[in-house]
């Protein structure tokens, strides 16, 4: 949930080795989305981020949108299966989104 993306964003400020990040399917919710939002734009090791299936909305698909701006390192990027227009999702397939057939929850 939240609490457990908070705490996996604290670990993104100092992470040197991870370079795939998996959240995908863990209803981190908006809160969650954008704690790692904000550690991403300081991370310089995660290439691949995986956020699909997570209920995540407009303004927080805008704050992982604006942290991979400052953030050169994330190539690829999977919003696929939350909660915003298709504007986010436009945004989503630019970055390689890979999007998982269906969500454990749905």
């Amino acid at each position: 949930g939240a609490v457990g993306a908070q705490h996996l964003a604290e670990a993104l400020k100092v992470n040197a080795t991870v370079t795939e990040l998996d959240t995908g399917d863990n209803d981190i919710g908006d809160l969650g989305a954008q704690h790692i939002a904000e550690d991403l734009k300081v991370n310089a090791t995660v290439t691949v981020l995986d956020l699909s299936c997570n209920k995540i909305d407009d303004l927080s698909a805008q704050h992982i949108a604006e942290a991979t701006k400052v953030n050169a390192t994330v190539t690829q990027l999977d919003l696929g299966h939350n909660d915003f227009d298709d504007t986010s999702k436009a945004y989503s397939g630019r970055h390689g989104g890979m999007g998982p057939a269906s969500c454990s929850g749905t």
